[in-house]
């Protein structure tokens, strides 16, 4: 069993309680969860090895036995099995390619236990983030955790020392002292601490013993680090979670499951960052690499189409030039009394008008509208769809705040009536500020915005009489106005859409899945003879049939050109286009595997047709038609095994040119 460490109430001192913490993070506009995912990922981010391609992280949702877990907590066991008995639910946060919760915690030096991390997240709160670029603050933002559940958080990470490797478990508790339903009825404070207790200290230490740190992680199905991986989890037991699917009477279908809501937050606020390698080429920092329940979320297969078109948008203001057909570029200068050369821009904007179809608003995906993927609740605007979205961040990649017909654009009514204008101002971080102005103290542009941004990161404001801030959202504003007073054209360009998750048994719908792009032909006459000679080679799917959970058999019909090769290939379906082995693994640059392989095919009368596998792509198979017959049709069967069920596949063919 962890032992006990109440918080002193040292009548003396201007220690805060539980109460006061818990409401030090004073942002009420945004969901829990989004506090959560915003403040988890950054400190993740904010600890990322130097030098790492990308930042490893894993959401956790999950169920518990509660009994198991509150027989480890002394002096809340009991209660916390009446409280919340049987299975309970819980999220963990867990990053790989970090340094983990690295610093002293024994020593008596209070500098040195500044310095570290372990000190900072555990038992500081409001300790300024030191690495250039960086979040903010340890701790205000991570009352988040504390808010979730019944206030209870688990601290486990592996470091790296001089001596090799070292891990450290402990739980932290901040609840209200003067709530009626609290766990420690005699805890003034409200703060507590378990782990192991050093009498002799009077300090409470973290487990270190790999066997008990196993023991309690396996509670919640969760493995040590292994190897020479280092990191952090955080796990939070007894989660709160209020399904619903309506707020005030809009459409939210992610909030009826924790672990949608847990994956829309993430690409609400890290698009810039997921998977992004211009983010890592501009900065030299790690993109995010991150998976809720073991699921990838990518940009090209699941990123919802809304923040898709918006990470085509940041990435374009974020090199200064536009990356896809529709999106619009302009530098932001502000002059006299902001940068050291007057003449260089602060940042880019970058913007693009989203119709309804574009965001699969309509048939047949009929997603929710774009405004409420980015978190906005007005009832008028969302029905309107015409408001003008401006989004910025920092160098972390974090989305600041989604500004909705602001400061940050023309008043005007500028684009087309039916459609949402989204922009996105990316600051030049290392611009160095006009430090000749007496207001000015700091060194670049990324330490001033730094400065501007309360505790929950959730906008910028003006410090020390530098207007910075209001110049950028004015020129920002002036910058769109002037395009569409130059040209009032809109250009429309088509965003590669996300897949959609979890099919189940929708896998291979039986009728029709997986046609050609081409248009369906009718049976032909004459023992599949086809006098056509100019009709490309097709396949309909007749029929689907799973052997396995692995395996599936496909009834086909094929038509095939005489005296030519034909490639029957597999394909990843996306709700826009098809992808296939070649663009996925160029995509993918080797992340994930084809989901997909062609495990054998029979055709019911294949005399006349030669089957050649494709060595080292089992994704694909030559159909080759003797120069005996002119054209054939023909059915039979593909077995197609399934390495991933959470991607549908498309079952094409293609006529090869003749050598």
């Amino acid at each position: 069993m962890l032992q006990i460490k109440h918080a002193p109430n040292d009548v003396q001192s201007m220690a805060q309680d539980g109460a006061a913490i818990l409401r030090s993070l004073q942002n009420k506009s945004l969901p829990i969860i989004d506090l959560m995912v915003r403040e988890s990922l950054q400190n993740s981010l904010d600890a990322t090895i130097d030098g790492v391609e990308s930042t490893n992280v894993q959401f956790i949702i999950g169920e518990f036995n509660s009994s198991n877990f509150a027989k480890n907590l002394e002096e809340v066991n009991e209660k916390l099995e009446m409280m919340y008995p049987n299975i309970q639910n819980f999220i963990a946060i867990s990053d790989k390619n970090t340094y983990g919760l690295e610093g002293d915690y024994l020593t008596e030096d209070r500098e040195l236990l500044d310095q570290s991390n372990f000190q900072k997240l555990v038992f500081g709160i409001g300790k300024n983030q030191e690495k250039d670029g960086a979040g903010g603050s340890w701790g205000l933002g991570k009352t988040s955790y504390f808010r979730l559940g019944a206030g209870i958080v688990l601290y486990y990470t592996r470091i790296k020392t001089a001596k090799g490797y070292e891990e450290r478990l402990i739980a932290a508790l901040i609840e209200n002292p003067k709530d009626k339903e609290r766990l420690l009825s005699n805890n003034e404070r409200g703060i507590a601490w378990w782990g192991k207790y050093n009498s002799n200290s009077n300090k409470i230490l973290p487990i270190v013993d790999a066997n008990e740190i196993e023991e309690m992680l396996s509670i919640f199905n969760i493995n040590r680090y292994q190897d020479s991986e280092t990191g952090t989890t955080i796990i939070i037991p007894y989660i709160k979670h209020n399904e619903t699917n309506n707020l005030d009477e809009i459409r939210v279908p992610w909030r009826n499951n924790l672990e949608d809501e847990v994956n829309m937050a993430v690409q609400r606020w890290y698009f810039p960052r997921i998977m992004n390698k211009s983010y890592a080429s501009v900065h030299e920092n790690s993109y995010l690499d991150v998976r809720v329940n073991n699921i990838y979320i990518y940009p090209e297969l699941n990123l919802e189409p809304v923040f898709k078109i918006y990470q085509d948008i940041y990435t374009s203001a974020l090199l200064g030039k536009s990356i896809k057909k529709g999106i619009v570029v302009k530098p932001i200068t502000l002059g006299k009394n902001a940068l050291a050369n007057q003449k260089d821009p602060i940042g880019y904007i970058a913007f693009k008008e989203v119709s309804k179809e574009e965001i699969k608003m309509t048939p047949p995906e009929n997603k929710a509208p774009g405004l409420v993927y980015l978190g906005v609740m007005d009832t008028m605007k969302i029905k309107n769809h015409n408001s003008k979205v401006i989004a910025y961040c920092r160098k972390p990649g974090m989305v600041v705040e989604y500004t909705v017909d602001s400061a940050w654009s023309p008043s005007e009514q500028i684009q087309d009536s039916d459609n949402l204008l989204l922009g996105f101002f990316v600051p030049v971080s290392k611009a160095k500020l006009d430090k000749s102005q007496p207001n000015i103290h700091y060194k670049d542009v990324e330490q001033y915005l730094r400065a501007t941004e309360q505790s929950d990161h959730a906008n910028w404001k003006d410090e020390d009489k530098v207007t910075i801030v209001s110049r950028i959202q004015k020129y920002c504003a002036q910058a769109i106005k002037e395009h569409y007073q130059i040209d009032n054209g809109n250009e429309v360009t088509t965003a590669t859409s996300a897949l959609s998750r979890k099919f189940g048994s929708l896998l291979m719908p039986p009728i029709n899945f997986g046609k050609s792009s081409k248009r369906d032909k009718p049976n032909t006459p004459n023992g599949g003879k086809n006098k056509n000679v100019n009709r490309n080679s097709d396949i309909t799917i007749i029929d689907s049939e799973f052997l396995d959970t692995n395996k599936v058999s496909v009834s086909i019909r094929l038509f095939l050109k005489g005296n030519i090769s034909s490639e029957v290939y597999l394909q990843v379906l996306s709700q826009e286009k098809k992808i296939d082995i070649t663009n996925w693994n160029k995509s993918m640059e080797g992340l994930i595997d084809f989901p997909f392989e062609i495990e054998s095919i029979h055709l019911d009368s294949n005399n006349h047709i030669e089957i050649q596998k494709v060595e080292g792509d089992k994704s694909k198979i030559i159909l080759t038609v003797n120069d005996s017959v002119e054209n054939i049709e023909v059915t039979g069967t593909i077995t197609l095994n399934i390495k991933s069920s959470d991607y549908i596949p498309n079952i094409a063919v293609k006529t090869l040119q003749a050598e």
